[in-house]
């Protein structure tokens, strides 16, 4: 998945998420439900922790492209040096 594809989704996913927690915990104060209201409120702060993450996640990925391309770059050298006569 491309990383403009992914970062869009997870946007759209926590903007969700938000919205539906903000939803919820209005209506719980409206109607004087306080468990309603706690549960939107955990909702909407877990539209925060997607974010969070999501970017844990991007740098993850980052460090092990790192690996790999470090990896590939030490076999081709292995390989070049059992190749020298």
């Amino acid at each position: 998945m491309s990383p403009g594809l992914s970062r869009t989704l997870t946007i759209i996913a926590a903007a969700v998420l938000a919205f539906d927690g903000a939803a919820i915990a209005l209506l719980g104060w409206w109607s004087g439900r306080v468990g309603m209201s706690i549960i939107g409120l955990a909702l909407f702060l877990s539209s925060g922790l997607v974010l969070l993450y999501w970017r844990w996640y991007r740098r993850r990925l980052a460090d092990i492209a790192a690996a790999r391309r470090a990896l590939r770059d030490e076999a081709r050298e292995m390989q070049q040096m059992l190749r020298k006569p």
